[in-house]
Parts: structure tokens; sequence; C-alpha cells
């Protein structure tokens, strides 16, 4: 393997490895901190919108439950965007587990 096919082949992996370890910090900031994802208000929310969290809980018969979802809002109006935001959740991982694949599967030829 020649030097040059080494040092694309680690960045190959280092790409992977980022874009499959993204995934646990993007639920993790959707949960804890939304205004992380501000990155990301372009892609997921209406124009002149932003990420934010909605915390509900509803008491019933059953007992108490805490709902909590993403929202982009402007102060008067709130859209509901988990759907978009597992999707992405969802399609980096898919990408970040197929780099890895294929990274695995086109090993150095000897």
């Amino acid at each position: 393997m020649t030097k040059s096919a080494s040092i694309s082949r680690k960045l190959f992996l280092v790409i992977a490895l980022l874009t499959t370890l993204m995934c646990p910090l993007l639920y993790l900031s959707g949960q804890f901190f939304p205004q992380a994802l501000g990155f990301l208000e372009p892609a997921i929310c209406p124009s002149e919108m932003h990420i934010d969290r909605v915390t509900e809980s509803i008491s019933d018969a059953r007992g108490n439950v805490t709902a909590s979802y993403l929202v982009c809002t402007d102060g008067k109006e709130d859209v509901d965007v988990t759907g978009k935001m597992l999707i992405l959740l969802f399609g980096v991982a898919i990408l970040g587990v197929g780099l890895l694949v294929t990274w695995a599967l086109t090993g150095p030829s000897k």
C-alpha cells in the first residue's frame, strides 16, 4: 500500500468514526441543550424560527406521563420537528455505519 493510499484510508476512517459518533451527540443535544442544534435550523425549521424543547406532563388514571419533544418556535407558534430530527439522526447513523463497512471491506491490498 502506498503512503498516500494509507493516509486516505486513515482519513476515511476518521470521517466514518466522526459521523457515527455524531449521532449520540445530536441526540443528547436535542434532549438537554437544543440551542446547540442551531446549525440545523435552516434544514429543519421554517424561516424565522429556532429550535427549542417542550416538555408536557399529563396526569390520568395510570399516573403521570411526561413527554419531551423538539419544536421550532418563533415565540407565537410551535412546529413539532421531532420526526425530522429522528430522520436526520437515523440518516447520519446509517451513513456512518455504511462508511465503516466500506472502510472494512476495502481493506489494504496485499
